[in-house]
């Protein structure tokens, strides 16, 4: 009897500890962006806002990024990145951050859910609303090298060697207007097969393959001349010719 109940305290105790051996190491170093080593998926958000937006395209634009940032999941990284030139540099990240995990994802019995709700709320939320909320500006730039960006943050971001088997998604928010000394969406768009298969494209074009994007359309007042249906069949169109997958065109409200 006595024996039994030595073989039942040595199990108890084999089995607490095994439980706690598994939560120890399932907890994943961070650095200090959040993100542990390898991420466990990779969102890009491309922003290009030229033009001041209205009341009810602010508020729609503040509703999609909080989508946006409450769909990332835990030991994801999401990089928030502005069009700009890149002729001289890559594009640098406005910020980048890891979704370290909120307090439903931790059991109180083998972790801490408070402190794991405090570093997502200070060190992931507050950040980022932080930093969405810069994002809605206008540049008032006069060019839009939208093709050049989505071709840098791929480079940077979405093709970094040992991530290949990673999700990856490109989510692109702009009036979808490539203006650029090369190419000019304002001077009329270009037939998409004619486009896809031209020299400046061969130049400008990147490898998407394996990543979802979607595409956030942001209406200008002149929307009726500037943004016709055919735009969004011609982005359609570039980024298949690239290996992306379009999973979602959305025209933000207003």
């Amino acid at each position: 009897m006595a024996t039994l109940k030595i073989v039942f305290v040595v199990a108890v105790v084999l089995l607490v500890g095994g439980i706690y051996f598994w939560a120890a190491s399932s907890r994943r170093s961070l650095d200090d962006q959040l993100c542990p080593t390898t991420p466990d998926s990779v969102t890009v958000l491309l922003v290009d806002v030229t033009d001041p937006m209205n009341m009810a395209q602010r508020q729609d634009f503040d509703n999609q990024l909080t989508k946006l940032k409450n769909s990332i999941p835990r030991y994801g990284k999401l990089i928030v990145a502005k069009v700009d030139a890149t002729a001289d540099r890559l594009l640098a990240p406005v910020i980048t951050r890891c979704n370290p995990g909120t307090a439903d994802d931790v059991n109180s019995a083998t972790g801490d859910p408070a402190s794991v709700q405090k570093q997502w709320d200070e060190g992931f939320d507050a950040p980022l609303t932080a930093a969405f909320k810069r994002l809605d500006s206008a540049t008032g730039a006069e060019q839009s090298p939208i093709l050049e960006s989505i071709q840098s943050v791929a480079l940077t971001e979405l093709q970094k060697p040992g991530q290949e088997k990673l999700p990856k998604r490109l989510v692109v928010a702009s009036d979808l207007l490539q203006n650029t000394a090369d190419v000019s969406f304002y001077r009329g768009l270009p037939e998409p097969k004619t486009f896809t298969d031209s020299a400046v494209f061969r130049r400008l074009r990147t490898d998407l393959r394996g990543v979802e994007v979607e595409l956030w359309m942001l209406e200008r007042s002149d929307a009726a001349t500037t943004q016709p249906r055919s735009l969004a069949d011609l982005w359609e169109r570039i980024i298949g010719a690239e290996g992306g997958d379009v999973r979602r065109i959305y025209n933000v409200s207003g």
